[in-house]
């Protein structure tokens, strides 16, 4: 007879409610209320400093289970409520963190009247993060028409267009107040017309210029990267020597792109 087997037998019969409890912010993932969630004393518990567990298996806890499937996935409780008629069961998770450590974290799990879960719930943000991390949002890329925001061939922050500098101060309130921030990536493009050197130096100074009128708007200059790739990743393709018809149909690849990388705020 395993541990959990045998304490599980006694838990049956004893069937009694920790009398000690410790006050503490719960943090539930499945909307459950968390206003008269109370952890009990740790010091209480019959499995003295808790269980090693694996993050895997209490993810896959949710709503609707019976006693006898969260038993199959996380055991027993670890204080002394019994198993069948308590509403409530407790218990203490030790989690292996990247550096060798563990992080100690109580769990709680409440039942309905037909004794199936009705919500779970954490001791602190912080173990709630480590089993169930926020996930990351695919990388946002906004496209900016570089005939939009300068003035022909120009790169300065004089030379921005009001319309561009307009599209500018909306992104840059929309990055601030839309997204928890990793990172920023500014991309400068332009068309094949002049020589590969040129349009390197041109894209590069507007990125440049775009990044500097960001952190004037008030994002943080050291999450932004700015990068000029010249004519090498064109959007199409237009035959022909220069003329004002290629060059209008060559627009799509003079662009700024800006790729915002975080995850948005809720």
């Amino acid at each position: 007879m395993n541990v959990y087997s045998k304490w599980g037998m006694v838990l049956a019969l004893v069937g009694v409610t920790c009398s000690m409890q410790v006050s503490a912010q719960a943090i539930s993932f499945d909307s459950s209320d968390t206003q008269d969630v109370v952890f009990p004393d740790m010091d209480r518990a019959w499995l003295k400093s808790g269980a090693i567990m694996d993050p895997m298996h209490v993810r896959s806890m949710g709503l609707g289970l019976t006693k006898n499937q969260v038993r199959s996935i996380i055991q027993y409780p670890h204080f002394s409520e019994g198993l069948f008629g308590p509403k409530q069961w407790d218990y203490i998770f030790n989690f292996k963190k990247p550096d060798g450590t563990y992080l100690t974290c109580q769990y709680q799990v409440h039942f309905d009247e037909h004794n199936k879960t009705k919500g779970t719930y954490w001791n602190s943000n912080e173990c709630a993060q480590f089993v169930n991390p926020a996930q990351k949002q695919p990388m946002h890329t906004i496209s900016l028409g570089a005939d939009g925001l300068f003035t022909f061939g120009k790169s300065s922050l004089n030379n921005l267009l009001p319309e561009g500098r307009m599209k500018l101060e909306r992104l840059s309130q929309q990055i601030r107040e839309g997204y928890n921030l990793e990172s920023i990536t500014v991309t400068g493009h332009t068309d094949r017309i002049g020589s590969a050197a040129s349009n390197l130096m041109l894209s590069q100074a507007r990125a440049n210029t775009v990044k500097a009128y960001l952190v004037s708007q008030g994002v943080p200059a050291r999450l932004i990267t700015a990068t000029g790739v010249g004519s090498t990743h064109p959007l199409v393709t237009c035959s022909g020597p220069k003329s004002v018809s290629v060059i209008a149909c060559l627009q799509q690849n003079r662009r700024v792109e800006i790729s915002i990388n975080g995850s948005v705020k809720q």
